[in-house]
């Protein structure tokens, strides 16, 4: 087997401030606590989020309205504007109905990406490490599955509990990076 490891460019680390790291660790460790502490209201902070988004969406797509030519493209930057003005709109008017809907997407696409896994795990079963991608696939299609099957309960704290096993997970990382490194 050639070792084509040499080959590969060697791109540039920049220097890890450690006092940051550190401190950035732990607040978003707070943070994922806290969001992890109130879930619903973590839900809602973040179904609002994704409804501001989805809103710049819309004025964005407004404004590309002046920089095209011809009226087929015109209608469908019109339409897909009006879309994302309504989604944007329901997000940030009812936060928690839009992270109901939400939470059910959320978990058919979970669950619908766990099978596919699964599929491709199979396909590469020869494969050294296949068995990863089994294992993935198996806890992504429970993970789906226990979302949809106490649905529409767990669009009232879903978000939030992903919000905040995210900020403390990232956070974990931010002040790992920083205690290991060497760097002021």
């Amino acid at each position: 087997m050639e070792n084509n490891s040499s080959t590969l460019p060697v791109l540039p680390v920049p220097p890890v401030s450690r006092a940051w790291a550190i401190a950035g660790g732990i607040a978003m460790i707070l943070l994922g606590m806290f969001a992890l502490g109130d879930q619903l209201v973590s839900t809602a902070a973040v179904a609002t989020f994704i409804g501001f988004i989805l809103m710049f969406a819309c004025a964005f797509q407004l404004i590309k309205l002046f920089t095209i030519h011809g009226w087929k493209s015109h209608l469908w930057y019109v339409v897909v504007a009006i879309a994302y003005g309504v989604a944007g709109y329901v997000f940030i008017a009812h936060p928690f109905k839009a992270a109901i809907a939400f939470t059910l997407f959320l978990g058919w696409a979970i669950l619908f990406g766990g099978l596919f896994r699964m599929f491709l795990a199979f396909k590469m079963r020869h494969h050294k490490g296949a068995g990863w991608i089994l294992f993935s696939a198996a806890i992504s299609i429970i993970l789906g599955a226990l979302i949809i099957s106490q649905w529409p309960a767990t669009g009232l704290y879903m978000l939030g509990l992903f919000l905040g096993i995210e900020l403390v997970f990232a956070g974990v990382g931010w002040l790992g990076l920083g205690l290991s490194s060497t760097k002021n």
